[in-house]
């Protein structure tokens, strides 16, 4: 098999052009699709003389599972790796998780590359599902001791995945109830359920500048706090009972209640201000309002 034949690479992006220009001399050599959720007249003019690239322009946000599968949708090779834009590419550690693919295709599910920050720290990807810690189970010690060879786990973040185009397909890809965030849990739980492994390849290194992919501003941030514990309910909602969504809901309440009123009178005015993004998350999602406005959400 051929790695720049049987691997597209898929990118969705919003206000993200200079991370992307940082990877050109990796996109070139491959089959790219691009879901441009900003509608930047800057990125078409950067890629528009790469004949390899297909850019799809969105006049609205479409969110990343949206875009993801709508990218994916026009690729036809074997293989699919899923990218943040900010995600610093390494042609050796595409090859080298494409390889380890080889070895078992028919038990691998989706693979990760081991994350570094910009100062080659390197931070733990997989991890346990999100059920697992609502539930007590603890993750400090996958932090402690990180395994140096490939490694069976729940979940991995989704800012970087190798899998197979037709099983990606055969799970009905990313659930479009998630605008953002969830959707790589949710992708993953659905993967074990078939059956299939996911696995961090430790030998597969990649940078990733997280939360770097779009210009931050404390409204940005402020929406996507709400966004995340929005779409942490309808996670938490798809996988379990009505009892145990009824307790997290009722509970948080309380506790965001109170911690916003605490906060308030000792003066800590951001730990407040967090808290209150919670009650509006809660709020929303219980009402279902955010339906309503994902329709118009601009980040």
């Amino acid at each position: 098999m051929n790695i720049y034949k049987d691997i597209t690479l898929i990118l969705v992006t919003y206000r993200s052009e200079n991370l992307i220009l940082r990877n050109l001399d990796v996109l070139k050599k491959f089959p790219v699709i691009i879901v441009d959720n900003s509608n930047s007249n800057k990125l078409n003019s950067i890629i528009d003389e790469f004949d390899n690239i297909k850019l799809i322009r969105s006049n609205k946000n479409l969110g990343y599972g949206i875009a993801n599968n709508l990218a994916i949708s026009y690729s036809v090779t074997p293989f699919i790796l899923i990218i943040n834009p900010d995600i610093i590419l390494n042609e050796n550690s595409i090859k080298t998780l494409f390889v380890s693919f080889l070895n078992d295709p028919e038990n691998i599910g989706i693979l990760g590359p081991s994350l570094y920050d910009e100062n080659m720290k390197r931070r733990t990807n997989g991890s346990i599902s999100y059920i697992d810690h609502l539930n007590g189970i603890k993750i400090s010690n996958l932090y402690n001791n990180i395994p140096a060879d490939n490694t069976c786990c729940k979940f991995l973040m989704g800012c970087c995945y190798l899998i197979k185009r037709d099983f990606f397909n055969s799970l009905g890809g990313f659930d479009e109830n998630f605008f953002m965030y969830f959707e790589d849990n949710d992708l993953c739980d659905r993967a074990i359920k078939k059956g299939k492994y996911i696995m961090e390849v430790p030998l597969s290194k990649f940078i990733h500048l997280e939360n770097s992919s779009s210009k931050k501003r404390f409204l940005t941030d402020s929406k996507l706090s709400i966004i995340h514990k929005i779409s942490s309910y309808i996670y938490i909602k798809k996988n379990t009972n009505f009892f145990f969504i009824s307790f997290q809901i009722i509970k948080n309440l309380f506790d965001y209640i109170q911690r916003f009123f605490v906060n308030l009178i000792l003066f800590k005015f951001k730990k407040s201000y967090k808290n209150f993004l919670r009650l509006i998350s809660l709020i929303l999602f219980f009402s279902l309002l955010y339906k309503l406005i994902y329709k118009f959400m601009k980040i």
